[in-house]
């Protein structure tokens, strides 16, 4: 069986498309169920995890079959779900519960369910899996679990709404964007409480760190990008973007970063290495969501147009427009199988 596709979550259709990265076609779509959210696949099979906001459930979805083979009940309105970095579990955000579900990825079994605060959330792991921390958007706390025992150590406050979060790479600092204020709270996962705060521009939203760890950047929903160097939390330097970004990825060789816009309908180029603009590719309608992968073989990056129902392929090397693929409706996220090149 092929295992590398491209694979679109459409919000509104409730179906996964599905492209082969071949030659970049659709060739086939999957429905899922209602309201589906977020996905992930399990690498090395033919199994991917569909979160349902709409029943509140979660899908398994078998590559081979296309279709979906059995639904686990989770909490209310899930959200975004995350692997386990054993890639024994998968663990999903429930948005409208205020807790955290945990099923494993061989059965497909819920083995826990962790309390946390309220509201939208989001979720990072250590790099062995031993803590998981998640933002509570309502509560303006982060939740702090085991990772293998599955129980909550702790609740963090932090300033208000946070959203986006990430570990750097050396497991030092958990950084927290607080979406309401102009502060990036850093948390020490040894201390498990806020050791210090990142002062910059309104709007911190998503944050990723780069690969080879040396800069973490954060994006704004003003507009603009501060790469933070995580060994001093120091802002190093502040670039202007697009209207309203929303996420950030890496280059397979990190040389560099794409930056999607959703309201100017473009795509921001960064030099990693000098911390400089050096390109902007036009795209569509990107809406209130506006995902982005790889190919496997990370030529090609694909940006998700939420308003235009469609996928613009970009040539990751020399970042220009390639084509533009129709999808189903309202696609939100997107996913890399038999990869890891995914945001």
């Amino acid at each position: 069986m092929q295992d590398e596709y491209i694979l679109v979550l459409n919000t509104l259709s409730g179906d996964v498309s599905i492209i082969d990265p071949k030659d970049d076609s659709v060739v086939g779509a999957v429905r899922v169920g209602e309201k589906p959210r977020d996905l992930v696949y399990l690498p090395g099979s033919r199994r991917v995890f569909v979160t349902l906001s709409g029943t509140g459930e979660v899908g398994m979805l078998d590559l081979a079959e296309r279709r979906i083979t059995s639904c686990t009940k989770v909490g209310i309105r899930p959200g975004h779900i995350y692997l386990h970095p054993s890639r024994k579990e998968v663990w999903i955000a429930n948005d409208g519960s205020g807790e955290l579900s945990v099923l494993s990825t061989g059965s497909g079994e819920r083995l826990a369910t962790i309390p946390a605060g309220a509201g939208h959330h989001k979720i990072v792991f250590t790099s062995n899996g031993k803590l998981a921390f998640a933002t509570n958007i309502g509560s303006s706390t982060v939740t702090v679990a085991d990772g293998e025992s599955h129980e909550a150590l702790e609740t963090i406050q932090v300033v208000k709404a946070p959203h986006g979060i990430a570990v750097s790479h050396d497991d030092r600092y958990v950084l927290v964007c607080n979406n309401g204020a102009d502060v990036i709270s850093v948390i020490g996962v040894g201390e498990r409480r806020v050791v210090a705060e990142i002062r910059g521009p309104q709007g911190p939203n998503y944050v990723r760190i780069s690969p080879d760890g040396r800069w973490a950047f954060v994006i704004h929903k003003s507009g603009v990008v501060s790469i933070i160097n995580p060994d001093s939390l120091a802002i190093e330097k502040n670039l202007s973007v697009g209207q309203v970004p929303e996420r950030v990825v890496f280059t397979k060789d990190g040389r560099l970063a794409f930056v999607n816009n959703t309201r100017s309908q473009d795509v921001t180029v960064i030099d990693v290495a000098k911390l400089e603009l050096v390109g902007r590719v036009g795209v569509e309608d990107g809406g209130s969501h506006q995902g982005m992968a790889f190919s496997p073989d990370g030529a090609r990056l694909y940006v998700v147009n939420h308003g235009a129902g469609s996928v613009s392929v970009v040539d990751a090397a020399k970042p220009r427009l390639l084509k533009r693929l129709g999808v189903g409706q309202g696609p939100s996220n997107i996913i890399t199988t038999g990869g890891n090149l995914t945001a």
